[in-house]
């Protein structure tokens, strides 16, 4: 593990995956000190208990009806390296391989003009998963291998485990640089966009950094294609979730500090909660929103964790989707992991996972 303290630009953005504290947050948040404990021990810290043997898991989703998760291990951010996608039992605490046909089928879900990419370049980032109208499991990735493309899967039990069937593609237009999406029950899908890839990196950090809306949102329907959300213009919009009826989205703004709620049919933004440099947003069956949020400077601190975890210090907050009011749930800083970019809550518990390191970590809820 090395932490390299350096004021730059290009260090802003290796950190980026994916402030201001609310007054509204509760005070009963679990306040969790820097440990005194060897980061690579693997083992429980302040209630938080390290699940090691990853690389990267930078989001998580529970198979319905499982205790399984779905794990997307992302290659390095900005250069596209390889990832892959896994399979964790919670109670057997087991990984296990996923393989993907990417066979072209019959039947697509995505672009009809859509082609397969090269399986060795396949780079996951954000994932989402979903029921289709007639009850199949569906599991959307943002690919950044070879190319920025929202890859289609159906999900499917096998004996001894899971298996993915490649079900189609869509690319967004221009040059961007995708981040996380979410399925619709149409069979569309919403994915945030924080820039374009063409614009030269230091270009980039100035304007970010100046405030710039360059991100938004788009949204993808088969018949119609990717169309533009209104209001969806943003300083670097990162995770994004929608309500159960779809008429609600929510929208992560990491460096604008804050969460959005906008309305899907009128555009309206109804309104903000803000929370300082907010990663990937989950939604619960409660219609509670789970927020990691990163707590480092993002000017003067970096993680480059050669082995073991980043230990830069996070929260994960919770906002009531209805009314977008929230509190502090975890307050963390040192070992057994840092650098949280997904919250999950299974059960009683919370899954976390980052971008950088070789774990996850899981904590019982109060």
């Amino acid at each position: 593990m090395r932490i390299d303290y350096r004021i730059s630009l290009p260090l802003l953005f290796s950190l980026l995956i994916a402030g201001c504290d609310d007054p509204s947050l509760s005070e009963e948040k679990a306040k969790v000190g820097p440990a005194e404990q060897d980061p690579l021990a693997c083992l429980p810290v302040a209630g938080i208990t390290p699940i090691c043997g990853f690389k990267n898991p930078e989001d998580l989703v529970q198979l319905p009806g499982t205790r399984h998760l779905l794990v997307s291990e992302m290659g390095e951010f900005m250069m596209d390296t390889p990832g892959k996608l896994l399979i964790y039992d919670i109670d057997a605490a087991r990984q296990q391989d996923l393989p993907i046909n990417w066979s072209s089928q019959a039947e697509v879900w995505g672009d009809e003009d859509c082609m397969a990419p090269e399986p060795g370049l396949f780079s996951p980032h954000g994932i989402d998963l979903s029921h289709r109208g007639d009850n199949r499991t569906q599991l959307l990735v943002v690919n950044h291998g070879g190319r920025e493309a929202v890859e289609f899967f159906e999900v499917l039990a096998a004996p001894g485990g899971w298996t993915l069937q490649w079900r189609g593609c869509a690319l967004p237009p221009g040059d961007p640089f995708i981040n996380d999406v979410v399925a619709l029950s149409d069979g569309g899908f919403l994915v945030t966009h924080m820039w374009n890839k063409s614009i030269a990196f230091e270009e980039v950090g100035r304007r970010l950094l100046n405030g710039e809306k360059m991100g938004w949102v788009w949204e993808w329907q088969a018949e119609s294609g990717f169309s533009f959300v209104a209001n969806s213009q943003q300083v670097m919009p990162n995770g994004i979730t929608v309500s159960a009826d779809n008429e609600k989205i929510f929208i992560n703004v990491y460096m604008g500090n804050k969460i959005i709620k906008l309305d899907r049919a009128s555009g309206m933004l109804e309104s903000a909660f803000d929370v300082r440099q907010p990663d990937n947003v989950t939604i619960d069956d409660d219609g509670m929103l789970w927020i990691a949020s990163h707590q480092h400077d993002p000017l003067n601190e970096s993680c480059t964790a050669e082995q073991g975890p980043c230990l830069l210090p996070f929260q994960v907050v919770r906002v009531d989707s209805e009314t977008m009011l929230g509190e502090t749930v975890i307050d963390h800083q040192g070992a057994p992991m840092g650098y949280v970019t997904v919250a999950l809550k299974v059960g009683d518990e919370i899954f976390m996972g980052s971008a950088h390191g070789d774990r996850l970590a899981r904590t019982k809820l109060n």
